[in-house]
């Protein structure tokens, strides 16, 4: 005596004996048939869990997906066609592509229609740099003061280009100006002679050199030196101060002045010179102190007397040369 062998498999209906039917025992026996297809259904409902009470049609339908190979009408997802029986790829979900990504921002790879950010195309694929924001260049930057490293249309300072990547000095190292106040400005030094190096205010030695002195000869150059100086503008080959090197100091000279003889002229007689032009202007009229005795070579019955040296009216003012 035998088991029936049982598979898991639910069978529509139950076999009837019929009286017709021969007594036929075994494997394949027509008595043994009703019993079989019970087996299987019980094995069936064990593998499924299905519980006691599901009709027969919610037993078909799980017994149908279960065995399903294909839906028997295919359908669309996402536009794609499909039946169950292979794999899919939706658009913008599991394959990067040109697709239609309309409310799938998500999941999208690229922009459907690339566009433009600041002249610069944008689909979504890489990252873009910006004109004026993350990489230099000769950009439109109207109304970008706050991000733009030079001028769009550079401009010109008393006459120096300037757009914006660099300092500029708009007066040239080596001026010389006079300040109404005791300390030089930012950007100048006092023309006190001193000794400065010749790196940190390397504009200014390439402008002047060591024409004022040259300093340790090595690493330093002078400053030159206007305190309580008079300026001459350089004769420059007019012939009329010959002589003089440009930046040379020079000597005070003693103007004679006669006061008595009304005659314009000029003579030299020692170091003295004699200006016999009464009541002079630029001179006015001086106190008796001022005046001297006869300079040595002058004829003293032809002068009242003479300045042994001749100070214009001048106020002081701190000369500065710029760096």
């Amino acid at each position: 005596m035998a088991n029936l062998k049982e598979t898991s498999f639910w069978e529509e209906g139950i076999y009837q004996w019929e009286t017709s039917d021969p007594v036929l025992g075994g494997e394949n026996g027509i008595d043994n048939v009703p019993t079989r297809q019970l087996a299987n259904r019980t094995k069936w409902l064990k593998d499924n869990k299905l519980d006691k009470s599901a009709t027969a049609a919610n037993a078909e339908l799980a017994k149908r997906a279960n065995t399903a190979d294909r839906l028997s009408a295919a359908r669309k997802v996402g536009g794609v066609a499909f039946d169950g029986s292979v794999d899919i790829d939706l658009p913008g979900v599991n394959k990067p592509g040109n697709q239609n990504t309309s409310g799938n921002a998500a999941t999208a790879s690229k922009l459907f229609k690339p566009c433009k950010i600041g002249g610069v195309v944008f689909d979504g694929t890489k990252d873009i740099d910006l004109p004026g924001v993350n990489v230099k260049g000769n950009q439109h930057t109207f109304g970008n003061a706050g991000s733009a490293f030079k001028l769009y249309n550079p401009r010109k300072i008393n006459g120096v280009p300037f757009d914006g990547t660099q300092d500029i000095n708009a007066t040239p190292a080596g001026a010389v100006m006079y300040f109404a106040m005791d300390a030089a400005p930012v950007g100048w030094l006092k023309a006190n002679g001193a000794v400065v190096s010749r790196t940190l205010y390397a504009n200014l030695f390439a402008a002047i050199g060591t024409r004022f002195g040259v300093g340790d000869g090595k690493t330093t150059f002078n400053l030159p030196d206007l305190r309580g100086e008079f300026l001459r503008c350089w004769d420059d080959g007019r012939n009329v101060d010959s002589g003089r090197s440009f930046g040379s100091w020079q000597t005070g000279t003693p103007i004679c002045h006669d006061d008595t003889a009304g005659k314009e002229e000029f003579n030299i007689v020692g170091m003295c010179k004699e200006a016999r032009n009464y009541g002079d202007d630029w001179i006015g009229n001086w106190p008796e102190g001022y005046w001297t005795s006869p300079y040595g070579g002058v004829n003293s019955t032809n002068w009242n007397g003479f300045f042994t040296m001749t100070r214009p009216r001048n106020v002081t003012l701190l000369a500065c040369i710029k760096i």
